[in-house]
């Protein structure tokens, strides 16, 4: 981009300078030059248009391409279980409307430059006979005629360039807008009291949640006193995740409060809240590094004996048998993983980071009974002071909970033990 800048200044002042230098020479020429102008611009106007909207087709057809081609090879084991016909025919139209999208770009790109090579040859047509006749009346001489159309030559080669290098600009405009539009979605701000520990209790007070005119809460009325160890029951889409994800900031345009000790949630910045708050959820991210790297996300400055430690609370006890240990890499969003072992991985971040609130949604779906046993008595135990939120469909993961609380339709059904709900 910077080398266009430079480019496109060299130009301009060159079209300046040789329209200064041909009106010098011969202005009546140069008027039937002028006769030209209006081409030029609307050549560009009219071509210039067409490929900034085909650039933008382009754009959107390239990650649509690249989008289906990530998500068939990331889920490949699942693929193969599908009709290879219908996959097949999903990727030819896409890949249709890829190449239709970038022919088009192509030919107007094509039909521009032709349409300016057209306009000078008419413009140069158009003096050389004006010329020719002067020259007959003995108005000028030939070599001022050349003269004329040899700085003509350097006025249309930089016209060109100068057109090109704009044109491309327009080209790329809806790259910039795209980018600019990722950079212009609200951030969330950074600002509100530091967020140290909970002393006392969690207390919701007619909290409603509405995304898009529907209420995917509405007026919930709960105490969780701090280290209650609560489960969070009730059907698919009954809001139960969105009840926890209002803890960590996920969603601050909730109406009624949410108090942390007497103090509205929204007081606090957001950063301070996250970090006394861990969550492991059913869908786990990882990134394409080791193991040990995997945990340090939540704790840089952990030592190696409190990352085994954490491995070892989460019953990740296949990292100890692989020959690099801590050091072994996990694959690009951990593929080389199974679907427990991530979920371990991600239940020992909670471990590593020892947090204020502990939250736990379907965290644990992937493990055999055993496992989830094993690693649900160690969250009881280790977290024995901490307040804990579990989000789950097996009801036995929450025998132990001190309250069970039971959504549907996004309220608050009831609450009580295990045993006063008969789950």
């Amino acid at each position: 981009m910077i080398f266009l800048g430079i480019d496109l200044f060299t130009q301009i002042f060159t079209v300046v300078a040789m329209v200064f230098v041909l009106v010098y020479m011969d202005w009546k020429l140069f008027t039937i030059f002028l006769v030209a102008t209006p081409l030029f611009a609307l050549s560009f106007n009219y071509f210039g248009n067409k490929r900034k909207k085909y650039s933008q087709k382009v754009q959107e057809s390239a990650s649509e391409y690249t989008q289906f081609l990530n998500q068939v090879i990331s889920g490949l084991e699942t693929v193969k279980l599908f009709k290879k016909e219908f996959i097949l025919n999903i990727f030819e139209k896409i890949n249709q409307t890829f190449f239709k999208n970038q022919r088009k770009s192509a030919l107007y790109d094509v039909f521009f430059l032709s349409s300016i090579e057209v306009a000078s040859y008419f413009a140069a047509s158009g003096i050389i006979l004006y010329g020719g006749i002067r020259i007959i009346n003995g108005e000028l001489t030939t070599g001022a005629l050349f003269s004329f159309l040899s700085a003509l030559l350097i006025l249309v080669n930089s016209l060109q360039i100068l057109q090109r290098g704009l044109l491309q600009v327009k080209v790329i405009t809806p790259i910039v807008e795209r980018i600019l539009f990722v950079l212009d979605l609200p951030q969330e701000e950074e600002k509100g009291e530091n967020f140290q520990t909970l002393k006392e209790k969690v207390k919701y007070e007619n909290v409603s949640l509405k995304i898009d005119s529907h209420y995917i809460l509405k007026d919930v009325n709960v105490e969780i006193k701090k280290g209650l160890k609560v489960g969070i029951v009730g059907p698919t889409g009954s809001g139960k995740s969105s009840f926890v994800k209002l803890l960590y900031g996920i969603y601050r345009n909730y109406e009624g409060k949410i108090l942390l000790d007497d103090k509205e949630l929204k007081d606090y910045s957001i950063k301070s809240l996250r970090e006394k708050i861990a969550v492991v959820s059913q869908d786990v991210f990882i990134f394409n590094d080791t193991v040990e790297n995997n945990l340090r996300i939540v704790k840089p400055d952990a030592t190696q004996e409190e990352i085994i430690k954490a491995l070892n609370l989460a019953k990740a006890d296949f990292v100890f048998k692989h020959k690099d240990g801590i050091k072994m890499m996990v694959g690009e969003r951990g593929s080389s993983l199974s679907g427990g072992e991530r979920q371990r991985i991600a239940i020992a971040r909670i471990f590593l980071k020892n947090p204020e609130i502990v939250i736990v949604d379907e965290g644990t779906s992937a493990l055999d009974i055993e496992t989830e046993k094993y690693v649900m008595d160690s969250i009881y135990t280790y977290f024995s002071d901490k307040t804990v939120l579990i989000i789950a469909h097996r009801l036995k993961t929450l025998e132990k909970c001190d309250k069970i609380l039971f959504f549907e339709n996004g309220k608050l059904i009831k609450e009580g033990t295990f045993k006063d709900l008969n789950l």
